[in-house]
């Protein structure tokens, strides 16, 4: 959680998609909060440390950090659940989809307005989505227009004060999953008014908080606001936030962040160290843990269109090959989970492939046989004179554990006989390489993060252009593009679980780590849990004892 290198849900289309790909990303299945002992108090300032400087406050902003300092400032037109990662209403009171969910009809709730006075009406929702298209150019790589695009948006209409009605060229039934997130946090129309590069520390929401002030590379201080009552359905009460401040302090050090916590210049930080976990804990902090909607962390298969990896039983070995328990109990902590298929647990239409993930040396070692590359004086296999070894590509994502990774990963294939030949690169090789598709066989991917599995996440494996890892799996397409347009949730998940099944049956994905956020949260912090997409929450039930 709090990583810098994060991304959001960016569909791959572009060199820069491509490399975001695989950088690691913030990011929910729950397995914890902070104390909810006593009666809530008002009051008090709660101090944050965040692992980098946000850049920018503009929610739309393409920026690592700027979700976890916009979501207490704007709010959405609905919010998700974090317990079953369903849309409920927020800034809408309801809202309904037609038949092939290519319109979406949005009722606003009354008496709204933004921290400057203003009204929230149906003329300021359409204002903020023709801004979104009207600044596209401007926002490269903003997972707002790649969410607008997936589903061809066409327009945003104000039929009246209090209703907006919203069209899609095609079926996009996962629309109001992506409309709860920050970026389409809706802003008042005097940010709106600002030319675009100056709107990055004057943003104006309806949140239960308001931006006070904004130091790069130091802080961003915000308070709260007077007057609030249209906290989303899943509040634990009606009214102002609780806290009178909040301080996000940058420090960007994982070591100088644990020793903020434990001398109390902060209260709350997550992108710790796995290592740094047990001494938190045992200086009084609860560890907020929950696993992050996105892929699995994992090894990708770029070069299935040759020698070996063409080979169906050569991918399926690896698969088997590999121990992600060791790999959790060995680099990481019990916090983490173990992967259970391409997505994490925690994303909406994960279908358990568990049984596909069991290692199996001796099952993999048979696979190697039957496809007649046998063990070799070195214990490394070969067939016709050639080695079975492997280049692999990765990228130094800023994990403490992404060496030891490599290392581990290594020696559970050599094991089977196979060699790897692993090759640290920049994210402008990375690009390079995967557009050329000979340099290696394997890649480390990283964590598009996401909600839905089927929509940006799963995509990771299109065969269509520009295909940067080289996808040659023609069965599985099919399933992408129908699942993408189908309405029928019952349908669509079996479509979803079918594509999950194929990836890893034919061993064009090796998962390694199921991602989770942790969070250590202090002895006085209470009522904090994490959003659904395990990114900090609007902190409006958040208190002080």
């Amino acid at each position: 959680m709090f990583r810098t290198k994060s991304v959001g849900n960016i569909k791959i289309g572009t060199a820069v998609a491509a490399t975001a790909l695989a950088l690691a990303a913030c990011g929910g299945e729950a397995s914890g909060g902070s104390g909810e002992s006593g009666t809530p108090k008002r009051g008090g300032t709660l101090t944050l440390a965040l692992p980098g400087d946000p850049i920018s406050l503009y929610p739309r902003a393409v920026t690592p950090l700027v979700r976890e300092v916009t979501r207490p400032i704007v709010d959405s037109l609905l919010a998700l659940d974090p317990a079953t990662k369903k849309p409920v209403p927020w800034l809408a009171e309801s809202y309904q989809a037609n038949a092939d969910a290519t319109e979406f009809t949005f009722h606003l709730r009354a008496g709204v307005t933004f921290s400057d006075g203003t009204p929230l009406d149906a003329k300021a929702v359409k204002a903020n989505f023709d801004d979104i298209i009207a600044n596209k150019a401007k926002a490269v790589g903003s997972t707002a227009t790649t969410l607008l695009d997936q589903g061809g948006y066409k327009e945003t209409v104000a039929v009246d004060d209090r209703t907006v009605v919203q069209r899609f060229a095609k079926p996009y039934p996962t629309w109001p999953l992506w409309a709860a997130g920050a970026g389409f946090g809706i802003l008042a129309p005097k940010t709106l008014a600002l030319p675009y590069a100056d709107r990055f520390d004057k943003v104006v929401g309806s949140g239960p908080f308001v931006l006070q002030s904004y130091v790069k590379n130091s802080q961003v201080v915000l308070t709260r606001r007077a007057g609030y009552r249209w906290g989303p359905q899943t509040r634990k009460h009606d009214g102002d936030a609780y806290l009178d401040k909040v301080v996000y302090k940058v420090v960007t050090e994982p070591s100088v962040r644990t020793g903020a916590l434990k001398t109390g210049q902060v209260q709350l930080a997550g992108a710790l160290n796995p290592a740094d976990i047990a001494p938190v804990r045992g200086a009084g902090f609860s560890i907020v843990a929950q696993k992050i909607p996105r892929l699995t962390e994992g090894v990708v298969v770029t070069g299935a269109d040759r020698a070996p990896l063409k080979e169906a039983e050569v991918r399926q070995a690896l698969v088997k090959a590999v121990d992600a328990k060791q790999v959790r109990d060995t680099l990481l902590t019990p916090e983490w989970g173990v992967p259970t298929s391409v997505v994490t647990a925690a994303t909406v239409g994960h279908a358990d492939q568990s049984a596909l993930l069991k290692p199996d040396p001796a099952g993999a070692a048979s696979l190697l046989d039957k496809a007649g590359w046998a063990p070799g004086g070195d214990g490394i296999r070969a067939k016709g004179g050639t080695r079975l070894t492997l280049k692999l590509g990765w990228l130094n994502r800023g994990n403490p554990w992404d060496q030891p990774l490599i290392e581990l990963l290594t020696a559970q294939f050599k094991k089977l006989g196979v060699e790897l030949k692993p090759e640290l690169a920049t994210p402008a090789q990375s690009v390079e390489a995967l557009q050329a598709r000979n340099r290696w066989d394997l890649f480390l991917s990283g964590v598009a993060g996401g909600l839905d599995a089927g929509v940006g996440l799963l995509g990771t494996f299109t065969s269509t252009p520009p295909n940067f890892y080289n996808v040659q799996d023609a069965a599985l397409q099919p399933l992408l593009l129908k699942q993408a347009t189908t309405t029928d949730p019952q349908a669509r998940a079996k479509l979803v679980a079918d594509a999950q099944q194929r990836i890893i049956g034919e061993g064009l994905f090796v998962p390694l780590v199921e991602d989770t956020a942790l969070v250590a949260v202090g002895k006085k912090v209470h009522g904090f849990v994490l959003d659904a997409d395990s990114r900090l929450p609007a902190l409006l039930d958040v208190w002080l004892s």
